[in-house]
């Protein structure tokens, strides 16, 4: 609009608006003085003014103190985002949102854009929050809008492959549309989910966000969530400085003292929970398998020699981190790759290694003189805790593991959750589905081990009344990734004498060093910015998709130096 206000004064052009454009020139300059009222003058609702806007509606669910602090800042502002942490009950304060907002008049219907994984939770949650004679119909979105909706779920990738149908729904009566997870649109304009997401909110009556992990990887992460929010305007709430590249020092502090009115946050030490125990068992490379991973060290030690400044080194450098991760885990994932099933963010081709080289040799006799030393810790683990009475959740980024897994795990009958597992909503025919997964899991005795990949299932699913044991086989340098996967088990409704165990398995001297440095680093500087040091401590013990492997200078300074023997 600046551009158009100049251009047509210079060429002497006037315009005329279609009342479509007019409408939404006009309703984005309304956001704009909203914005700057929240921003300029805050006033949260006390909580005798949040029980009045829910006193005579639907929403009957006891909330907890910290929910209703919350719910008062929500409503107290025109579009609102709740970066609490996992498991602190943000599907029910976004239900309590929902209809106070409705019985104000500002709102008819619900669309919530969230993952299949946490479909459940919605549809589940309403029985909770609302009288039965008098709950919504919450329904999930699959070709079209079921009859009698109030609250439609649609994925990610639904939504922008049939938005003209959704939008069209969205603009039938004032909805509120809500992102969970929203950091899943966090490239904005330049990817997928990001363009439907920031397309749709011009049609929302009321715009939420819902994520424990609004800037996983860098501060950036959070300009396509203020844009959702208040479309065009997130350059103008975020201090610039903190956005460049790397980020200062303080950018944490500079985003957090500039974002704090539109954003609430409760902490993890508020869900009244234990501390998780946590604690990192290392292995040591056996022989075979560390003579293969000192030879793809050198191998790529010549990757030094590229531009850092050029995109593609990136790409190249992921690739990298995963032959690494699987040399350091498993490495008969070397030779065999990912299968087209496997989740997208690990797909690539078996290692190419010329027949004749030592490393190709190494690689042909591994399956024949060794178990991976994470596996047989592994195993002896879990056979520990089953022998206890304790079922076990496992998390490996590579679905070979996996299955691998699920053969030498047999005596346990493990369950099995990762992207080629369908949802029932995704194939209702299908045999095995993620829900009977999970079922089974929840309910068979005879079930002790759930074997995940967190980009299938580290969002939206809720284990922690029967699982308290997590064990992470290998971490990549996603950090949104392993502090949401973290909080499957540690979660508002645990026992306060319930014991939670978080372990890592770590092979020396490998990349896992690495990357648990840098999940450090980028936690704690989340947690700064959120004002919580909660955050800051689930990095290591005491001391659309989820994007490529490696995406910060940060990340792939550290991959050079492990490549260079430094660490």
């Amino acid at each position: 609009m600046a551009w158009l206000r100049a251009a047509c004064t210079r060429y002497n052009v006037k315009i005329s608006w279609q009342d479509e454009l007019r409408a939404l020139i006009e309703q984005t300059h309304a956001q704009r003085r909203l914005l700057q009222g929240s921003l300029a003058n805050p006033e949260p609702l006390g909580a005798e003014e949040v029980q009045e806007r829910l006193t005579g509606g639907r929403f009957t669910r006891e909330l907890r103190p910290f929910q209703v602090r919350d719910l008062g800042q929500l409503l107290s502002i025109a579009n609102g985002a709740n970066f609490s942490v996992p498991g602190a009950g943000k599907t029910t304060v976004a239900y309590a949102v929902y209809e106070a907002e409705r019985a104000a008049g500002r709102v008819q219907q619900m669309l919530v854009v969230a993952p299949l994984s946490a479909f459940d939770a919605w549809q589940s949650e309403v029985s909770a929050c609302f009288e039965e004679s008098e709950q919504p119909m919450v329904a999930p979105f699959v070709e079209s809008v079921p009859p009698g909706a109030e609250v439609v779920i649609v994925n990610y990738h639904r939504l922008g492959s049939r938005y003209e149908a959704l939008s069209r729904w969205v603009n039938e009566r004032p909805t509120l549309v809500l992102l969970d997870e929203a950091h899943r649109m966090k490239r904005g304009w330049d990817g997928a989910f990001g363009s439907a997401c920031l397309n749709i909110a011009f049609h929302a009556a009321r715009r939420d966000i819902l994520t424990g992990t609004p800037a996983p990887q860098s501060p950036q992460d959070l300009v396509a969530l203020m844009d959702y929010l208040w479309p065009g305007q997130a350059r103008k709430i975020l201090p610039q400085d903190a956005l460049s590249t790397p980020p200062p020092p303080d950018s944490g502090a500079q985003i957090a003292s500039a974002i704090s009115p539109l954003f609430v946050r409760t902490r993890k030490s508020e869900l009244g929970l234990q501390k998780p125990i946590m604690s990192v068992v290392e292995v040591e490379l056996d022989p075979l398998q560390g003579q293969i991973y000192e030879a793809l060290r050198d191998r790529y030690a010549g990757s030094l020699r590229v531009n850092m400044a050029e995109r593609a080194t990136f790409a190249k450098m992921g690739e990298i981190v995963i032959y690494l991760l699987e040399a350091a885990t498993n490495p008969q994932l070397l030779a065999a790759g990912s299968g087209a099933e496997d989740d997208p963010s690990f797909r690539h081709p078996p290692l190419d290694v010329p027949p004749d080289s030592a490393l190709w040799s190494l690689l042909q006799q591994y399956n024949q003189y060794e178990t991976p030393a994470k596996f047989k810790q592994l195993a002896q683990m879990i056979a520990d805790n089953a022998a206890q009475g304790r079922k076990t959740l496992v998390w490996s980024n590579f679905v070979r593991n996996l299955k691998a897994l699920e053969r030498m795990l047999a005596v346990h009958q493990p369950a099995l959750i990762y992207g080629g597992i369908p949802s029932e909503f995704a194939d209702p025919t299908a045999e095995r589905t993620r829900e009977s997964e999970l079922a089974r899991f929840r309910t068979d005795p005879n079930c002790t081990v759930l074997l995940a990949n967190p980009a299938a299932m580290s969002e939206g699913v809720s284990l922690h009344q029967i699982c308290h044991d997590a064990i992470y086989l290998e971490r990549s340098f996603n950090a949104g990734q392993y502090l949401q996967s973290i909080d499957r088990i540690h979660r508002l409704g645990l026992s306060p004498d319930q014991e939670t165990r978080i372990t890592f398995l770590l092979t020396r001297g490998t990349v896992d060093e690495v990357i648990d440095d840098r999940i450090r680093g980028k936690a704690e500087r989340l947690g700064e910015m959120l004002d919580d040091p909660d955050l800051s401590t689930m990095a290591l013990p005491s001391d659309e998709d989820y994007g490529p492997a490696i995406d910060t200078v940060e990340d792939m300074a550290a991959l050079f130096a492990h490549l260079r023997g430094e660490g």
